[in-house]
């Protein structure tokens, strides 16, 4: 546990940057909480494995309704571009779900589905739905044989149906295939030695030597929700740094990573674009590396998109405090995590954040980093990791009715 909101210094910095909500003198803050009523703002991401971000905002919701039945509670469900991203999505613009069949991985048959804005010909699609590692066993985890193909048909029907502007959601993939499985679903042809046609996959980007777009191009503006800034390849590179987690060995990450070497250098001559060094083309397998090459293609933080469409920003200035968290806060949060986000917009309105997790690997210097006053994990060292997932509702709603007690009450 981390907590500054102990510290008599940090009690004078919370007072006088919040004299307009509290208009009592330190000597009188007994009363200070008990008078006011006080408003919160509970914007936490998922935990994963255990809580989505709307179970998450109930889990706090009643801890803090325990301690307090008078506070005023804004909740905001938040998501970056991995999993969720197309619910929340879906909840702040109020969107309709289509179901579409397409496919997995490996090229099996399922049933899918995006959100779809009518007013503005948007559709919200996440890549993890068809291309996602979840839809996998362990036994088939494999990123030399896996595509984006399944993603790329949800994108195709979008587009069929009118769609102005895609908005996917990049995270939780099982692919590292340069986004070429989506690039074959929407016409293009990928061909190797002796005009022989490829499949996608990510064995393959070695053997391709030129790619043929199709005939008419589909005129739709691609945002893509990318949470990370990992180059294409090379050590902080797409095949390096996530394709051991998809279930690459050392013999295969080099395969991949020569394969994405081999596809930027077919980009390279055949629209003379070099891809190999813009943040963000690394994460899900190249994905916006394959996609930036042939379409309009804005690259932003998962994060940054839930956030506009949420309308949070204009809440949050005239609050008393932010609760928010995730499922680990480590030094990846940093990197346009819910947490870091939140926190520094916060922080900008000299608003006090307290943060709730499963797993905490932080120290007091990164903590600071993050502009938290407060962090607490559902993990203990009584309570492991499995016992927390399998009762993370109940651990959270105790932790953070006991956080508002010890901080906001009888003092």
């Amino acid at each position: 546990m981390y907590d500054r909101f102990e510290t008599f210094e940090f009690v004078k910095h919370f007072f006088r940057f919040k004299n307009r909500f509290f208009p009592f003198s330190l000597r009188d803050n007994s009363v200070c909480f008990k008078l006011m009523i006080m408003k919160i703002v509970v914007a936490p991401d998922k935990f994963k494995g255990s809580l989505t971000s709307f179970e998450a905002c109930t889990a706090i919701a009643a801890g803090i309704a325990q301690a307090n039945r008078n506070a005023e509670i804004l909740l905001f469900p938040m998501a970056d571009g991995g999993d969720g991203f197309a619910d929340v999505m879906k909840y702040y613009l109020q969107t309709d779900t289509i179901n579409h069949i397409t496919v997995d991985p490996l090229g099996r048959k399922l049933n899918a589905s995006y959100e779809w804005n009518s007013k503005t010909a948007t559709a919200i699609i996440e890549m993890a739905v068809a291309s996602g590692l979840e839809l996998l066993s362990e036994s088939e985890r494999n990123p030399l044989k896996t595509s984006t193909f399944g993603t790329g048909l949800l994108m195709k029907h979008a587009i069929d149906k009118g769609a102005k502007k895609i908005i996917l959601g990049l995270g939780g993939s099982a692919t590292s295939d340069a986004g070429t499985g989506i690039l074959s679903a929407l016409g293009f042809q990928l061909i190797g030695g002796d005009n022989i046609s490829l499949n996608a996959s990510g064995e393959n980007l070695l053997e391709i030597q030129r790619i043929i777009p199709p005939p008419f191009f589909p005129d739709v503006k691609l945002e893509i929700a990318c949470d990370v800034q990992n180059v294409l390849y090379g050590v902080q590179g797409a095949a390096y740094v996530f394709a051991p987690q998809k279930g690459a060995n050392a013999a295969a990450v080099k395969l991949l990573d020569e394969g994405l070497r081999h596809f930027a250098g077919i980009i390279k001559r055949l629209i003379n674009k070099d891809i190999s060094t813009i943040p963000g083309t690394g994460a899900a397998g190249g994905i916006a590396a394959g996609l930036m090459s042939f379409f309009d293609v804005e690259l932003k933080k998962g994060s940054d998109l839930i956030m506009e469409a949420s309308g949070i920003k204009n809440k949050i200035t005239a609050v008393n405090l932010l609760i928010t968290g995730e499922g680990k806060i480590d030094h990846q949060t940093l990197e346009g995590k819910v947490v870091s986000v939140l926190s520094s917009l916060a922080n900008s309105h000299k608003i006090p954040v307290a943060a709730f997790c499963g797993i905490l690997e932080a120290d007091p210097f990164l903590l600071r980093q993050l502009h938290l006053d407060f962090v607490d994990s559902l993990t203990t060292a009584s309570i492991n990791r499995e016992e927390a997932m399998a009762n993370a509702r109940q651990i959270l709603t105790h932790n953070v009715s006991l956080f508002y007690k010890n901080h906001f009450q009888n003092k």
